[in-house]
């Protein structure tokens, strides 16, 4: 027999061991010993009827990825003795699901049906005895019927009696001291399911690898390729933004940028410029503007620059020198002399880009009345950037932002769905992949940092979908190496707890746990009591928010600490990927209208 074949032999046998035992109590029941042996027989029942249950599942698991319908591998299971267990074409595709684990597979199901096999001769069942009494009452009195002679028949009958007297006792013996024979056959079988249930797992984990392998590595790939991106023209935009002020009044100069979850090399920056000087402040020329940062292709600007820095004396054709006499004939001359010629001058070639405008003063044009299309270009070594006004702007200009850390506060008068949450610790994530060891992000980004703008229109609710960060351009700040945020960063704790907050829409330090540590005004002790509490909340995590969202919290805490590793691709498939699949079973349930309710897109 294949190895098909033997699994339905041994998916038949646990019906009849079943049968056999229930039929048997009744037996022990006649006999009157079915008291002694109550709770060997209840034991040995249930332990029959569980390693039936889990080679089953182990069928249906082996089965299902080889028919293409879940009925029929019902149907085949609910069919032990059925012809489809012979069907060589299933057995060929059974071979193939397998592959190099088919020998294994073969040798687990052969050895299930041996300690079937024994199990039906330790349980009796092939005993005269016990067949006899297993006979219909019909049977039974057809077999008296045979003997033509009643004194035969009386005197066999008390014969028959005496034997089965001893028969029972035999028996009743025999299933009390042999227990533990049965318990070892039942170990074994335990032991087979578990091996088999392993096979196919591991088995089904290496195919699933093997098929999803090369596109998961290429999407981490081609994310980790544009956070690279951004964090390269995210840093370059800043320090051409605080280049581009040339004003007294830079310090009360601030950029929100919108956090987005950016995927694509061609980005395009939306920031939020404010001017948040104090009341004393004489005069201000501007407050709020909206505008968006990138490199604009077909911007009317850059070609007026370029058309003026070509038709420009300083970009034509090289200036003449003058040419040095020449030098007299020597058959002219009377006498020899000697003359030195005047050599040209070197001129310095000096890379100019003639579209950066270095003058802008961004202050001032701001202010102007007329903003245009295009405010201008600035740009920081070998990138640009256009910038161009958000007319009419989305946001409410004068009015202050919401933070995170006040829409998550117990006393906020909105609430948060679990959908927005969660697509805003995708954004945060993302963000922080994209902008860590950026000006953008100089230390741990925490809920204070994040902010959210109400729109215009009092009628419309704020738009949660849209966080932004916020930086200054103090004269004061320093300039960030990238090696200080290896150094002093690379735990992600922050992350961690934002995560966790976002999850269960609450504050850390209105998490009961956090409340029983002391107050402190130590930065440290303060971080290492809010770590405690928060990997102490992180155990909950998995119940309320999945394993994939648990997944992303847990590496926040225990990923990278090498500071050698590629902690940015570690990010993208510890944290980002998991929740972006987190947002994908959204978008599965509002595709499938399921709920009942009405889901609403905002990422």
């Amino acid at each position: 027999m294949n190895g098909l074949e033997v699994a339905g032999v041994v998916l038949g046998a646990f019906p009849l061991l079943i049968s056999g035992i229930e039929h048997w109590r009744d037996v022990a029941k006649v006999g009157g010993f079915y008291w002694w042996i109550r709770k060997e027989h209840t034991r040995c029942q249930r332990d029959c009827q569980f390693h039936e249950i889990l080679y089953k599942n182990n069928l249906r698991e082996l089965l299902l990825p080889l028919i293409p319908h879940a009925n029929q591998v019902a149907e085949l299971i609910a069919d032990p003795g059925g012809q489809r267990w012979g069907d060589m074409a299933l057995q060929e595709r059974l071979e193939g699901r397998l592959h190099e684990s088919y020998q294994l597979y073969q040798s687990i199901i052969a050895e299930m049906n041996e300690i079937t096999e024994d199990l039906k001769k330790e349980l009796c069942l092939d005993k005269e005895i016990v067949q006899n009494r297993l006979l219909p009452p019909d049977a039974k009195r057809q077999n008296s019927n045979q003997s033509p002679n009643p004194q035969a028949s009386a005197r066999l009958w008390k014969l028959s009696v005496a034997k089965g007297r001893l028969d029972y006792e035999w028996f009743r013996t025999r299933f009390s001291l042999g227990e533990k024979n049965r318990n070892d056959l039942f170990n074994r079988l335990k032991e087979c399911n578990e091996r088999l249930e392993k096979l196919l797992s591991s088995n089904d984990r290496v195919s699933a690898l093997q098929n999803a392998a090369p596109g998961y590595t290429k999407q981490t790939c081609v994310l980790e390729s544009a956070f690279k991106m951004v964090s390269k023209k995210s840093d370059l935009l800043f320090k051409a933004l605080q280049n581009a002020w040339q004003c007294s009044c830079q310090q009360y100069h601030f950029a929100n940028l919108r956090l987005e979850h950016r995927t694509l090399t061609e980005i395009c920056f939306e920031i939020v410029l404010i001017f948040a000087a104090p009341l004393e402040y004489e005069s201000k020329p501007w407050c709020w503007r909206e505008i968006r940062c990138g490199h604009m292709l077909g911007c009317a600007s850059s070609q007026k620059v370029m058309n003026a820095a070509t038709s420009s004396p300083l970009h034509g054709q090289p200036p003449t020198l003058p040419i040095p006499a020449a030098v007299p004939s020597l058959r002219t001359a009377t006498r020899k002399r000697v003359g030195f010629v005047a050599s040209a001058p070197t001129v310095p070639n000096i890379k100019v880009d003639p579209a950066i405008d270095h003058d802008i003063h961004l202050c001032q044009r701001l202010g102007g009345e007329d903003r245009g299309e295009c405010m201008g270009i600035i740009g920081h070594e070998d990138e640009i950037f256009h910038l161009h006004p958000i007319i009419p702007e989305a946001h409410m200009a004068g009015t202050a932002p919401i933070t995170l850390d006040r829409i998550l506060s117990h006393d906020f008068e909105g609430q948060l769905s679990r959908r927005q949450r969660y697509a805003i610790a995708l954004l945060v994530a993302s963000s922080v992949g994209q902008l860590q060891s950026t000006p953008w992000l100089r230390a741990s980004l925490c809920k204070e940092d994040i902010v959210f703008f109400p729109p215009n229109d009092d009628n419309l609710m704020t738009p949660y979908s849209k966080p932004f960060i916020r930086q200054g351009f103090s004269h004061s700040q320093t300039e960030l190496h990238p090696t200080d945020f290896l150094t002093n960063d690379c735990n992600f704790y922050s992350l961690g707890i934002l995560l966790l907050e976002l999850c269960f829409g609450c504050r850390l330090e209105d998490y009961h746990l956090r409340k029983t540590r002391p107050a402190t005004t130590d930065a440290a002790a303060k971080q290492a009591f809010d770590v405690l509490a928060a990997l102490k909340w992180s155990d909950s995590v998995s119940d309320e928010g999945g394993d994939d969202y648990a997944k992303a919290v847990k590496w926040c805490f225990m990923g990278v600490t090498d500071r050698e590793k590629n902690w940015r691709g570690e990010i993208i498939r510890n944290v980002v990927q998991p929740l972006e699949t987190c947002m994908k079973h959204f978008q599965n349930v509002a595709s499938y209208g399921l709920g009942g309710g009405v889901y609403r897109e905002i990422v």
